[in-house]
């Protein structure tokens, strides 16, 4: 049985982030005119993203360059490679070392309000209300929202011939948002959903499977039998949206719709077919399909995420003044924090764990490196 490595995937993935995830569009709709109000002190601040595509590269070098060893005289490949692992390994450490430096940060700064928050990192909780607007809804759940994704998404199971993985490839979609801002009561703010990196909203996914009846016989065998499925879908939740209705997914014939369990995830990042896939196998519809089975089929995905106005939402990052008032209560705007670069929106949780188990991991994978790097020395050297 072929080895999958999720390793190729989750990094190809986070590439496709640095290169703008394709289901999210129209981020700029979500502005006011007070994203236009960020004084000249706060506009150089540089937000950083903190997600593990890094590791993955190294991952891949060190893997590659231990294939390396295997095939080459290692009297002629271990001596200008040993030191390249110890680069690997130091930058590895010193990365772990800082992640725990952040998570400590974030889990020690306290909830604060937004009228006295600052551009240094603040952490404060409230919602989202539509700004000169009614809230949308979903076209699918129906939920009030001020920002909704409608994705289509194709997963197949690649071969490289040593090892195997799974891909999620972007089919086709829709986006539309609203003019918003976030209030906690004391203030308001501008949040550049744009500039954010992390953005964490609700996802329902809803597996497409079609119907081979005798005058509707199509495979899911390729990307250009999803599209095919995606050109019929689409259009009439689209329909529906144009309408302010909710789509009913019933009324589309020759196809059967299972719908899985909602979960959260991160807007600014491809949906994982792990993601994927346990949501369906975790639904509440009763279907039970044997993993082993599932996961050598290709299946096609309806995914809607959205940004909730019913919901708490945690931000973190820097808030800097624009000196407007609304009912006599400041606007303030996101920028991202001017020590770390942070600048996160969160529906149930601070990703302090992430930092954590990342600052282990980094530091662990670093250490395990320099270890063999010292022993390819010693075994050349003696």
């Amino acid at each position: 049985m072929q080895q999958k490595s999720f390793v190729f995937l989750n990094f190809r993935n986070n590439l496709g982030y640095l290169q703008q995830t394709p289901h999210v569009k129209n981020l700029s709709s979500t502005r006011t005119i007070y994203h236009n109000y960020i004084p000249p002190y706060a506009k150089d601040i540089k937000v950083k993203n903190y997600s593990d595509y890094r590791i993955y590269l190294f991952i891949i070098i060190f893997s590659s360059l231990l294939r390396l060893i295997k095939v080459l005289p290692s009297i002629i490949v271990v001596l200008p490679i040993s030191p390249i692992l110890i680069a690997l390994s130091i930058i590895l450490i010193i990365r772990g070392f800082k992640r725990y430096t952040i998570y400590n940060i974030l889990v020690n700064t306290p909830v604060s309000k937004i009228h006295i928050a600052t551009y240094g990192l603040n952490k404060v909780k409230g919602r989202f209300i539509p700004y000169g607007s009614q809230p949308l809804k979903t076209p699918i759940s129906g939920q009030d929202c001020i920002y909704y994704s409608i994705s289509i998404w194709y997963t197949y199971l690649k071969s490289d011939g040593r090892s195997s993985y799974w891909v999620s490839n972007f089919v086709d979609g829709f986006s539309a948002g609203i003019p918003a801002l976030f209030t906690d009561g004391t203030g308001f703010l501008a949040v550049d959903l744009e500039k954010t990196p992390n953005i964490e909203v609700r996802t329902n996914i809803i597996e497409i499977i079609p119907n081979n009846l005798q005058d509707h016989k199509i495979k899911l065998s390729n990307f250009n039998d999803a599209k095919r499925i995606s050109d019929e879908i689409l259009p009439y939740i689209k329909y529906n949206e144009n309408n302010n209705a909710q789509a009913n997914l019933s009324y589309i014939k020759n196809y059967e719709f299972i719908i899985g369990d909602s979960i959260t995830g991160n807007l600014k990042e491809y949906v994982l077919f792990d993601e994927l896939r346990d949501s369906i196998l975790s639904n509440k519809s009763g279907v039970k399909i044997h993993l082993w089975k599932y996961e050598r089929q290709n299946h096609l995905y309806l995914v809607e995420q959205y940004i909730p106005i019913n919901e708490d939402y945690t931000i973190i990052g820097g808030f800097a003044d624009t000196g407007e008032i609304i009912n006599m209560k400041p606007v303030k705007v996101t920028v991202p924090d001017m020590s770390t670069g942070i600048l996160w929106l969160s529906i149930t949780k601070i990703f302090g764990r992430e930092f954590i188990v990342g600052a282990a991991f980094d530091i662990f994978f670093g250490i395990v490196i320099l270890i063999l790097a010292i022993l390819f020395l010693i075994e050349i050297l003696l």
